[in-house]
């Protein structure tokens, strides 16, 4: 008598991937190229297939940040089984900004001040999303009062690096005072009085003369 058995594959295919990578961008670029051995699956029978079903292929471009790499491998039976490692690629550059020269100005007239333009400090990084702010000094366009002001600027990227740079507003009073209110000129003079004791003054006004009557 002829015995029919149906043997069955029950057993999962195996696959390993290779150790997290962790790696910082290439200079002046928001990434880095990363290369990895790809993990190929195994089993006890011929004809397993792995496929990659998450994350980039090795040589390419990364961005900053974690991209997890999944790959699956999946036997003649149906059988499959997993791996993931992760690639961290970190921002590690700085960002960049450049500020004006030192501007240098006198008052305006009949002020204690001028008003200083400048171009706008917008600093630049490697990656999106930088943003700038100004933490000193007074804008373009304020009214400056006399003395140094320092501007200083901040830029601040994505991953959280900054650089700053600064420079200084001085405004000169090179204006001289004005005098105002002074009384008219006058004249003294000495005559004689027939008191010998006393001396007297008398402020003759328009037409008369002041004078200081000495005995």
């Amino acid at each position: 008598m002829f015995i029919y058995r149906n043997h069955t594959d029950n057993e999962l295919p195996s696959i390993t991937c290779p150790a997290n990578i962790g790696q910082n961008v290439t200079s002046g670029t928001c990434g880095r190229v990363v290369t990895y051995t790809s993990p190929v699956g195994s089993d006890n029978c011929s004809g397993p297939i792995t496929i990659q079903t998450a994350g980039f292929a090795s040589g390419a471009t990364f961005p900053v940040g974690t991209t997890t790499n999944t790959f699956r491998v999946t036997d003649a039976s149906g059988n499959s089984a997993t791996c993931s490692f992760t690639v961290i690629i970190t921002d590690n550059e700085l960002p960049s900004i450049t500020c004006p020269a030192n501007v240098n100005q006198n008052v305006s007239s009949g002020t204690c001040g001028a008003v200083a333009t400048y171009t706008a400090v917008v600093g630049t990084d490697n990656c999106p999303g930088a943003t700038t702010l100004q933490t000193a000094g007074l804008a373009s366009g304020a009214t400056y009062p006399v003395g140094v002001t320092t501007n200083t600027f901040r830029v601040t990227d994505a991953s959280g690096n900054t650089a700053t740079c600064s420079f200084t507003v001085t405004v000169m009073d090179n204006e001289p005072p004005t005098v105002f209110n002074c009384p008219i000129d006058f004249t003294i003079g000495l005559s004689n009085d027939v008191d010998p004791d006393c001396l007297t003054m008398g402020v003759g006004l328009n037409q008369q003369q002041p004078i200081i009557v000495l005995a």
